[in-house]
């Protein structure tokens, strides 16, 4: 009789790289044709701040938000695979409906947004297709990981795992050192000693080489998208609070149409 697979692994399946072009195709698939329909309306329904469409980017908003945080699952102690799934999901149906709204505004400066955006899922896309393929042929090429260091190195790292370990005994006594990287409760009880424990940690790869001999996108591309992925956040509320806060000035003169809570002008 055929076990029944666990929750647990369940939980651990991969999104193969097939499922993830099948939904980013059937997305954009499903994004130009509700570009194409919301065109052909008329009126207040075919505008983007229409009760259609703000609605998509309110829906839109919150799923891309979510994918931010989905993608941090294993800093909660969560499945990494499954909020790789979560980010995947969310971030393509976010990522279709801002499309459908803002579509008609591409000249207008929130569209600096869909740059990021569209960057954001260049480099995830290339992380997943063709950066694990070089990943996997650093790994099997850096013979100088495997080598023992010299005394000078060995003594720095000894006396850096020393003061984490130390950290570590205040920041979370039960956690292994070898195996250890702050969480977001870390950051809210001890945000002081993550911070130094963090450092100690990015110290400790400078010494032992981790990126060196590496190619630059290979080496930069996961804090680019960090970092874009963290002004993509930030431009996104700012956008949100000047439409519903400073719609007089998102207005420009022109009439406020959009469902909005002030309408302040700078």
């Amino acid at each position: 009789m055929t076990a029944k697979p666990s929750q647990q692994g369940i939980a651990s399946t991969d999104l193969s790289n097939r499922s993830l072009i099948s939904i980013l195709a059937g997305i954009f698939s499903v994004s130009v044709f509700a570009i194409i329909v919301t065109a052909s309306l008329t009126g207040i329904w075919g505008l983007p701040g229409g009760p259609l469409l703000q609605a998509a980017a309110a829906i839109g908003a919150f799923c891309l938000v979510g994918s931010f945080v989905a993608v941090l699952a294993k800093r909660r102690g969560r499945p990494g695979k499954a909020g790789f799934r979560s980010h995947i999901w969310l971030a393509s149906i976010g990522t279709g409906l801002v499309l459908a709204h803002g579509a008609g505004g591409l000249l207008k400066p929130p569209a600096t947004l869909f740059v990021l955006l569209l960057l954001l899922i260049g480099l995830g896309v290339w992380s997943r297709l063709q950066g694990a393929r070089m990943m996997a042929r650093t790994f099997g090429e850096k013979r100088a990981g495997f080598a023992k260091p010299d005394p000078a190195v060995r003594a720095r790292l000894a006396a850096l795992i020393e003061q984490k370990q130390a950290l570590l005994a205040k920041l979370d006594p039960s956690a292994n050192e070898a195996l250890f990287s702050p969480q977001f409760r870390h950051w809210l009880s001890a945000p002081v000693l993550a911070f130094r424990y963090t450092k100690l940690a990015a110290e400790e790869s400078r010494i032992v080489g981790a990126a060196a001999g590496l190619p630059q996108i290979q080496a930069r591309w996961r804090l680019v998208h960090r970092l874009a992925a963290l002004a993509f956040v930030g431009g996104l509320l700012a956008h949100i609070i000047i439409v519903m806060l400073f719609a007089g000035y998102a207005a420009d003169g022109g009439d406020i149409y959009w469902l909005h809570f002030a309408a302040w002008d700078f």
